[in-house]
């Protein structure tokens, strides 16, 4: 950490502009030649805000004339241009790209500015901070080396001339027959500070914004990153979330339900940001359900089981779906009903032994809010009727097999003293309790860690009525 706070010092001293807003472009100049013959000029400037250890080594080397009589060893249309490295000076053909040992590397800086036509970036091997002096010009849209490859800067005019040097003639492993040298020479910087965007969506006093929501604003002139700030605060004395995009747009899964937010974004042209654009605020949608029962991973489930989940403020309806899918495709969907007033459903006509999932929806009004997680569960060879009949319904064993504790579930629709006992396949109980079980939800933990591994039975009684359940210990 040390070492990287020195390096970035260095940078900033040597360009010596100093800003609150960031720090001044260097801008290059880059004369090629094609077999000692005058080829052309392109100007590039890099991004100093963005990857500061990848502009202070490429700017030390220009420095040090590395770079003069390097030659860009890689061509591929439609791709980029690669160059840079110091055997394609003297060294053999069969040398090129591979690099020196005694090369300094660099740090990933990985970010989210996109690889579009013009864009220079760090070449590397497999490792991600193996970058040295090797550098490639994007001379189309190649987005899927986002995130994976550090960028650091742009060529700023004669891209004309890289299009010539990546049509060039070249041997089966994409190198030039002709060599193409370059010459490169710091020329100033960009001072320029990019305009704020303008907020697009939501609109500003939008209401019932899902966490699926995709946030938009205007493209800036030589932005090639936006950062997105939301608070509860219209201060924004606290930030709730901050994420940066290298588009336009971007979306806030981790928006919570149900709260006022407020948001605004600000440009980046790799150099200096801009103010923060006006503010826009919105209420979100209502918030999610915590699902009840059956619980997640819960086995030997009755084929018409009771759903349950909490209520949500401000909600006035909710939507259940169960699906044979975690996806919840149409095609898989078994159940999905909404305008459900109360926190619970019976669903019959399940399947029995199958895998299931299931997940609840807010909605106030015709406003939809946000699904919950989803939980999973595998029915029994039940039907559920013996439950309904003896006052115990809905009851759940999770997990199944389990290492260390059983939790058991189940809802008792009369009072009384409620038995519960656990025995191996000979009939030996290994675990027994009681209590005065009311008409309501029930919930309790049995120890099995010290159990050997093996089939158990679960038996609930109450008031001489019993509902049984298998589990597996581990």
């Amino acid at each position: 950490m040390k070492k990287i706070f020195f390096v970035c010092l260095a940078l900033l001293a040597h360009l010596n502009v100093f800003s609150q807003a960031g720090v001044d472009k260097p801008q290059y100049q880059i004369v090629t030649t094609r077999a000692g013959n005058p080829l052309g000029t392109f100007n590039i400037e890099l991004f100093p805000l963005i990857a500061p250890l990848h502009v202070q080594n490429f700017d030390s080397l220009v420095n040090d004339q590395f770079f003069d009589g390097t030659a860009f060893h890689r061509v591929v249309p439609g791709f980029v241009i690669q160059g840079g490295d110091p055997n394609t000076i003297n060294g053999p053909i069969s040398t090129w790209g591979q690099g020196q040992p005694w090369q300094a590397t660099v740090l990933a800086e990985f970010s989210v500015v996109r690889h579009l036509r013009g864009i220079i970036g760090a070449a590397r091997d497999n490792d991600p901070n193996s970058a040295s002096s090797q550098f490639y010009v994007c001379v189309a849209s190649a987005t899927f080396l986002d995130g994976d490859y550090t960028v650091y800067g742009k060529v700023t005019s004669g891209m004309n001339i890289v299009d010539t040097i990546v049509s060039s003639p070249k041997d089966i492993n994409d190198v030039p027959l002709q060599k193409i040298e370059m010459f490169v020479t710091y020329t100033g910087v960009n001072d320029s500070v990019p305009d704020a965007p303008v907020l697009n969506a939501p609109a500003d006093g939008a209401t019932g914004i899902l966490n699926t929501q995709l946030f938009t604003w205007s493209a800036v002139n030589s932005a090639v990153l936006y950062t997105i700030e939301l608070s509860t605060d219209p201060t924004f004395a606290t930030i709730a979330i901050t994420k940066n995009s290298g588009l336009t747009s971007i979306s806030v899964p981790t928006l919570q339900g149900a709260t006022t937010y407020y948001w605004r974004v600000k440009s980046n042209n790799g150099g200096h940001e801009s103010v923060y654009s006006n503010v826009h605020t919105f209420n979100s949608a209502t918030a999610s359900a915590n699902l009840i029962l059956p619980v997640d991973s819960a086995t030997s489930i009755a084929t018409n089981p009771i759903f349950e989940w909490s209520a949500v403020p401000n909600a006035d309806s909710y939507t259940l779906q169960v699906s044979t899918s975690s996806t919840f495709t149409t095609s898989s969907m078994v159940y999905n009903t909404a305008g459900i007033i109360s926190t619970t459903q019976q669903v019959p006509g399940l399947n029995p032994n199958t895998l299931y999932y299931w997940r609840v929806r807010s909605a106030n009004g015709s406003t939809q809010g946000f699904y919950s997680v989803k939980f999973s569960f595998t029915t029994g060879t039940s039907t559920g009727l013996e439950e309904l009949i003896s006052g115990i319904t809905n009851v759940s064993i999770a997990p199944n097999p389990a290492t260390e504790n059983i939790t058991l579930t189940a809802y008792m629709k009369m009072v009384g003293e409620l038995k519960i006992s656990m025995c191996d396949q000979l009939g030996r109980i290994v675990y027994a309790t009681a209590s005065t079980a009311s008409s309501d939800y029930f919930k309790t933990t049995i120890p099995v860690a010290e159990l050997t591994p093996g089939i158990y039975f679960i038996c609930m009684e109450l008031e001489g009525n019993r509902v049984m359940r298998k589990v597996a210990v581990k």
